[in-house]
């Protein structure tokens, strides 16, 4: 407020100009003048005092340290540009503060949850804007400097490669720098800031190459650390005092204060501003001269007063013109973008050289929209409108957009389109950004199709597949069928002409698949030589209708399979088993539906390959019936609940000349199980390994006790080893370590192997037997001729024993082939020098004729039953 200073009138109405009174008039006159000039002062204190009323709202406003704007002093007082803004605008409401200390990140969560009513200096974000109140007018308008440190050459974005940046964490100006360095592919090491200060003090003592701080607290901060600021300038934004909870009276009165004092260049608005700025006029004190007089200080503070005003409205314009400016340039800093700025009409008013060669339109020559044609993903035809409706709401969109060029071709990019408005919020310019991200779609295309298709057929795979079908069988009625093919015999098409040649074959059995399943399909590859056909069947009836659809189609499968492939001039054929499960209706969950194509597609293979299969439910039943048991016997080797029983074996007068030790298994949930059940279960399972072991163990033990006394010739014990026990590499190992602990003398033992045991490794297999035959076992050859017999290999073979078997002796007297059969083993083994024995003699003919052709060792009910050892004792 302008004080008048005092006024005398010229007695009537003449010139107030005369001589120059006397030294006593002089100073009465001037003692007369100053005691006007107090006591003027002291009625303004009063009217002034009397005038405040007594603050009926209390605010609590939190302070963060961010100088010039915000902060505490030495003195722990808030001070700072916002603080001096809202202690004017409190006045004036009869408000009181109260002001509270807080970190940024604490100070954003507390206002956040009405801990603390207002505070200052937030930028305006969306994600903000959901949680906060912001009012209309900010109180600040600001943008951000990248400062560095002086010994740092930091002349454009790319000196930043390698760089340590630091940044306050969670700010506007960090999170929208990350994303533009993230963009750019320059590799910057971000490091995050608690406090601002804190972040200039490490600039300078060169533990960071710069830091992002906005303009006001950035000026203050470098020349008090001695950095340099530099031409990356980026991002103009707008801070206000947000809150949460207030009523909206709170943001209403400042709004209106701030709008008034904006729209006066003379106002304390701009006094405060210019308070705060870089290479502010620090206004000088005054010298009072007490022999000066009050009249002469009057005068000159109000002279000073007039000039600073002057002054204050001098560089409040050229700030706002400079703030324009900077806001227009601030967005498109990154030469390194393709940029182009629009006027408000959205006319293009510039654009760099990067945005023509990335579009192919020159300034002139981009359309009235001031977007190139583009297109959505989300959204068919051209997105230009929706672009800008967005715009228009939001004041800002990003997002990526397929671009066409001038040209007609198209590509990639990021684009930004940002509002720029000027401190009254009215848009001025705005500025369009573009990032060529053609190579990035790219490689997410490629990363997609490794994840969802295989890479040597470019079928899909079965994370594809599996979404396919739990997509039909979401549907209301799903009607669908999936064929589970396996190539038969591929593993021999690959050991034999190379992987190679069995990619071949892949890719044109994929042709083939592709033919077959038509548009409406889809085929998939699990792996290896497994492939997966889904067949939507819409409209087909249930039941008898959809199985002789599935068959029919199941059946082409098998046929196309047969034809012959080329594999580079080699011709090869190949056949398919193939298994077939219906989905019809709700219920069945994709991994049922799996399971249940995979046990069908085994079933084919157990009918002999080159066929198909629908699933039925006896193949689960049959499969959970085989789980069962595995699990039944798992627990029965662990709980001892098998025992062995020993089957004679005599000569052609009676004599006993050996048993054979036979696994028993009295499970007390399933009563009797027999032999035919659980063998091939432990086999496949690999419990044939602990219990044969333990078979063995018994055979060895039962051995001593029977030849201890030796007064009777020795009982010869043979057991059954499976091919598995075979297979292992420490089975000889095992058997010659049971004897000795046991005792058991090998010369009363026998081994009994089957033809399976030589199919995968001939020569280990003859090795082990070897071994065994030097320490003194003996050797059987088991159910000859019923597997894969070869003269050849039986002459290798370092065997003391053929055994015929039963499945011959059964049908003897009635089928010549069998006596054909057992004829020709009788005469190999003799011709070989070796035993010869029938198992399964039940009836005194067949006895009789088998002795007729040459036989006379016998195992069969005729001489005795499985018995356990101590019913074994009392038989001669």
């Amino acid at each position: 407020m302008k004080i008048p200073g005092p006024t005398r009138a010229a007695p009537g109405g003449g010139s107030a100009c005369r001589r120059a009174p006397g030294p006593s008039r002089r100073w009465r006159g001037l003692l007369a003048l100053l005691w006007m000039l107090l006591s003027c002062t002291v009625m303004m204190a009063a009217q002034a005092q009397a005038s405040t009323p007594t603050p009926d709202k209390l605010l609590t406003v939190g302070v963060y340290q961010n100088p010039p704007k915000i902060f505490f002093n030495g003195d722990g007082t808030a001070t700072g540009l916002h603080i001096d803004l809202i202690r004017l605008i409190a006045e004036r409401e009869h408000w009181q503060l109260r002001f509270v200390p807080c970190e940024w990140q604490a100070c954003l969560q507390q206002v956040e949850s009405g801990q603390i009513d207002l505070l200052p200096d937030v930028a305006w974000s969306e994600q903000r804007a959901k949680v906060l109140q912001f009012p209309a007018v900010p109180a600040l308008y600001s943008w951000s400097i990248l400062y560095r440190n002086r010994a740092v050459a930091i002349n454009s974005v790319f000196d930043l490669k390698n760089k340590k940046i630091g940044l306050l964490e969670n700010s506007v100006q960090a999170n929208y720098f990350r994303s533009l360095i993230d963009n750019s592919g320059i590799k910057v090491q971000l490091v995050p800031l608690q406090n601002i200060e804190a972040g200039f003090k490490r600039v300078s003592a060169g533990e960071l190459d710069g830091i992002i701080a906005s303009q006001q607290a950035g000026d203050m901060l470098a020349d008090r650390y001695q950095l340099a600021d530099t031409s990356i300038v980026f991002q103009p934004v707008k801070l206000f005092f947000v809150s949460s909870r207030q009523p909206p009276e709170v943001l209403a009165a400042i709004d209106r204060t701030l709008s008034q004092w904006q729209g006066d260049p003379g106002s304390i608005y701009f006094q405060i501003l210019h308070k705060w700025g870089r290479g502010n006029t620090v206004i000088p004190g005054f010298v009072w001269w007490l022999l000066g007089g009050a009249l002469v200080l009057l005068v000159c503070t109000l002279l000073i007063a007039a000039y600073l005003r002057r002054e204050v409205a001098r560089r409040t314009a050229s700030l706002q013109q400079s703030e324009l400016s900077l806001r227009v340039a601030a967005a498109a800093f990154h030469s390194s973008e393709a940029i182009w700025v629009m006027d408000a009409s959205r006319k293009v008013l510039d654009a760099n050289a990067a945005f023509v060669a990335l579009t192919g339109y020159a300034q002139h020559e981009l359309p009235a929209e001031g977007v190139p044609p583009c297109e959505h993903d989300a959204q068919s035809g051209d997105y230009r409108a929706a672009l800008w409706e967005q715009v228009r709401r939001d004041g800002q969109w990003q997002g990526e957009l397929r671009v066409r060029r001038k040209d007609g071709r198209s590509y990639w990019a990021l684009l930004t389109l940002t509002a720029v408005a000027d401190p009254q919020g009215q848009v001025t310019h705005y500025v369009g950004t573009q990032i060529d991200i053609t190579s990035q779609k790219r490689l997410q295309e490629e990363t997609r199709q490794l994840a969802f298709y295989d890479p040597l057929t470019g079928l899909p795979n079965r994370r594809m597949l599996l979404d396919k079908i739990a997509a039909v069988s979401a549907l209301p009625d799903p009607a669908a069928a999936l064929y589970f093919i396996d190539i038969d015999n591929f593993k021999d098409l690959n050991d034999a002409l190379g992987h190679s040649m069995g990619d071949h074959l892949l890719r044109q059995i994929t042709a083939r698949l592709l033919t077959l399943a038509g548009p409406d399909g889809l085929v998939a590859r699990l792996g290896g030589d497994e492939f997966v056909v889904l067949q939507e069947q819409p409209g087909t009836p249930a039941d008898v209708g959809a199985q002789d659809a599935a068959s029919g189609f199941a059946q082409r499968i098998v046929a196309t399979m047969e034809q012959r492939f080329d594999l580079n001039g080699l011709s090869h054929f190949a056949t398919c088993s193939v298994g077939v499960a219906l989905m019809q209706g709700r219920g069945a969950s994709v991994e049922d539906l799996l399971r249940q194509g995979d046990l069908a597609m085994y079933a084919a293979k157990q009918k002999g390959r080159n066929t198909y299969c629908l699933f039925d439910q006896e193949m689960e039943h049959a499969l959970h019936f085989r789980t069962g048991l595995e699990n039944d016997l798992r627990r029965a080797i662990g709980s001892h609940e098998f025992l062995l029983h020993y089957q004679p074996q005599r000569d052609q007068a009676g004599r006993l000349i050996g048993v054979e030790a036979l696994a028993r298994w009295n499970s007390p949930f399933r009563g009797s199980v027999s032999p035919a059940l659980f063998i091939p279960v432990a086999e496949a399972s690999g419990l044939i390994l602990t219990l044969g072991q333990w078979v063995f163990q018994q055979a060895c033990r039962q051995s001593v006790r029977w030849n201890r006394t030796g007064s009777r010739p020795p009982i010869v014990i043979a057991v059954n080893v499976s091919a598995v026990q075979v297979r292992q590499p420490d089975f000889v190992q095992a058997i010659l370590a049971t004897l000795q602990e046991t005792g058991a003398d090998p010369g009363h033992l026998k081994l009994e192997l089957t033809e399976s045991a030589m199919v995968d490794d001939v020569q280990a297999t003859i090795d082990k037997m070897l071994e065994l035959k030097h320490h003194g076992l003996a050797l059987s050859l088991d159910d000859f001729g019923t597997g894969y017999s070869s003269l050849s290999l039986l002459k290798r073979l370092p065997i003391d024993q053929l055994k015929i078997d039963q499945s011959f002796v059964r049908e003897l007297l009635f089928a010549p082939s069998d006596v054909a059969i057992a004829k020709s083993i009788i005469t190999l083994a003799d011709a070989l020098g070796l035993e010869v024995i029938a198992e399964g003699v039940e009836t005194r003919e067949q006895q009789q004729f088998l002795a007729s052709l040459g036989c006379t060792r016998y195992q069969g009910y005729l001489f005795g039953r499985p018995v356990p050892a101590e019913q074994f004792d009392g038989l001669d």
